[in-house]
């Protein structure tokens, strides 16, 4: 089977269009399928008429119905009657106009300056994978140019628009649907340095020099820490007006949505940067209630521990961002939830969404620590993710068990138990000195920020589900004001007693109004440098 997409810019968005070959469907079979949402992140509105089909009998009608599988409602268009010969898709794909939301991964597609950007799997009807396995499938993708610009080009995970640099071309559907796309008058908005290159459509607000020689150097570290080839990798800037940076990994790229009215500092934008390097490498297999702690934990783990380790990052920002990272997940209002409860709030909640990762992180930091305990220094955490990396590459399935299994050939106790109390049930703590000798930590007690209304109040700075007599209803403010918060992260390092600052402005004035952090608190963690560490 072979399925050739071809993607034509017009002013209203995209006209798609794609013919498989090498397949019949009797009547009523599934053709395409489309779900309404993935990651969070919208897909097409599309009206019964909006697709349409032919094969070498003519036109087929189409069958519109709604269904349910693992990742939510999903529209799927069926054939009227039996097919014959290559089957002929087409529609228009028209970018998403409502604001995204501040949580949400930036894959649906959408217009900016004079083009367009989008994950694939949002806007393209796909046919079902084929049987007896997604191997059986290859895709091209082909770009129709218009002749109307000379700058324009299309870049994707897989390459760019004139083949150049990568060919348009795969097998299977999982990894054509991650192919993430990016087209406009690209030419004058790029940069390469080394394998990787660094594309946006309109200014993101960062200094994208400096920014891509960070990622290369990052990048080359990463490959080599994995043992794994490095190899043409793309990063896609996109703008979004909230605070912070939205990401994405895709094969051989990632996206990241910033706001170029309030672009990310420095450290804040490098951690970003280095966490999606991560994901190039660094999977498990299995459900992903049971195996997103270890691409999401690793992902937080290693871009921090190998920027440090190669003197990249300071130790200052180092201990910065593990005791943010610590206090977000120890007094985080959903620290009680079991793993498996937080993921089906991944998308909808970003206090539970903060939870494998985090746990994820301390877990394997204590691993590091318990294996350089137990061997002398002669084994680390590294040589149990290298040896994932190592046998996901052969082929071979790396799960859950086959994790424990390998950690238990070095340490002489069971590791499940650890890891279910560390990461799935979080009633596990990471030991003082697993970020190795140089650092300490001590316990502190940390506001739980229980503030009297929806937590997305402090990402949004609209005031959601009010709760009567609490702490904000007391300090003044109403059911859905927008009101002025410090950044996220800034909240998060406030102590008990110190005030948290909002702005509220009514009637064309503002004024601020405080609220003390006096409430619930939770031990936490906070790591230092060792007294009479070399420095």
């Amino acid at each position: 089977m072979h399925l050739l997409v071809t993607l034509t810019v017009e002013p209203r968005g995209v006209l798609v269009t794609w013919r498989l070959d090498g397949v019949t469907l009797n009547a009523e079979e599934t053709l395409g399928q489309l779900p309404l949402s993935i990651a969070g992140a919208p897909t097409l509105q599309l009206d019964d008429a909006a697709v349409t089909a032919t094969d070498a009998l003519g036109a087929v009608p189409l069958i519109v119905s709604m269904s349910e599988d693992d990742g939510g409602p999903q529209r799927r268009w069926s054939v009227g009657r039996s097919t014959s010969g290559p089957i002929e898709v087409s529609y228009l794909a028209e970018p998403v106009t409502e604001e995204p939301l501040p949580a949400t991964a930036p894959l649906e597609l959408r217009g900016e300056g004079v083009g367009l950007s989008g994950a694939l799997k949002c806007f393209l009807v796909l046919p079902p994978e084929p049987s007896p396995g997604p191997d059986d499938l290859t895709f091209t993708v082909h770009w129709n140019r218009p002749a109307t610009s000379d700058s324009w080009m299309a870049v994707t995970s897989l390459g760019e628009g004139d083949g150049h640099d990568g060919e348009l071309a795969g097998t299977g559907l999982e990894l054509l649907g991650d192919t993430y796309v990016m087209c406009g008058d690209l030419a004058n908005h790029h940069h390469r340095d080394g394998e990787l290159s660094t594309w946006w459509l309109t200014p993101p607000g960062i200094d994208v020099e400096a920014f891509s020689a960070q990622l290369g150097a990052t990048y080359q570290v990463m490959s080599e820490a994995f043992d794994a080839p490095a190899h043409p990798y793309r990063v896609f800037l996109r703008t979004h007006p909230h605070q912070g940076a939205n990401a994405s990994a895709h094969p051989a790229s990632f996206v990241m949505a910033v706001n170029p009215a309030n672009p990310l500092d420095e450290a804040s934008l490098y951690e970003t940067i280095a966490h999606e390097l991560v994901h190039e490498w660094l999977h498990l297999d299995g459900p992903a209630d049971e195996v997103t702690w270890f691409s999401e934990g690793a992902a937080d783990y290693y871009s921090l521990i190998l920027p440090l380790r190669e003197g990249m990052l300071g130790e200052e920002a180092f201990l910065r961002a593990v005791n943010l990272e610590a206090r977000e997940a120890y007094a985080n209002l959903r620290r009680d939830l079991h793993l498996r409860q937080a993921h089906q709030l991944f998308f909808s909640d970003f206090l539970a969404h903060r939870l494998p990762y985090a746990r994820g992180m301390f877990y394997l930091a204590d691993l590091d620590a318990r294996i350089r305990l137990a061997t002398s220094g002669e084994q680390s955490v590294d040589d149990v993710v290298r040896y994932v990396v190592r046998s996901r590459r052969a082929g071979e399935r790396v799960g859950v068990e086959q994790w424990c299994a390998r950690v238990q050939e070095i340490l002489p106790d069971a590791e499940m138990p650890v890891l279910d109390g560390m990461v799935f049930t979080g009633v596990g703590r990471p030991g003082k000195n697993c970020f190795g000798p140089r650092f300490e930590a001590e316990t502190v007690h940390v506001p739980v920020l229980d503030l009297g209304f929806d937590p997305s109040t402090l990402v949004t700075r609209r005031v959601r589900e009010l709760v009567p007599g609490g702490a904000a209803e007391r300090a003044g403010l109403r059911d859905g004001e927008l009101i002025g918060l410090p950044r996220y992260p800034d909240i998060v390092r406030l102590n008990v007693g110190d005030l948290l600052p909002i702005g509220v402005t009514r009637d064309g004035e503002t004024t601020q109004i405080s609220i003390p952090l006096i409430g619930k608190t939770a031990p936490v963690p906070q790591w230092r440098t060792r007294s009479g560490a070399d420095t």
